[in-house]
């Protein structure tokens, strides 16, 4: 997907703005769509802060994704 945007879309995923934008446009779609409980984003000075349910269920699933996966394999 990091690829996809970069290549095709000429978006760089790496800069903050970046992340941030991506995340308050997920926090849109959800109210949106009528369920804000699912991704909530909060920018800050010190960063992007996700909550919801999505924003939860995320980092909890990459990280099992992280510690499951072989790197070298």
């Amino acid at each position: 997907m990091k690829d996809f945007l970069k290549d095709i879309l000429n978006i760089d995923v790496d800069q903050p703005s970046t992340k941030k934008g991506i995340a308050l446009l997920g926090a849109g779609v959800a109210l949106a769509v009528g369920h804000p409980e699912l991704l909530t984003a909060t920018v800050t000075d010190a960063g992007v802060s996700y909550g919801g349910l999505i924003g939860t269920a995320v980092p909890v699933v990459l990280g099992v994704w992280e510690t499951l996966r072989n790197e070298f394999k």
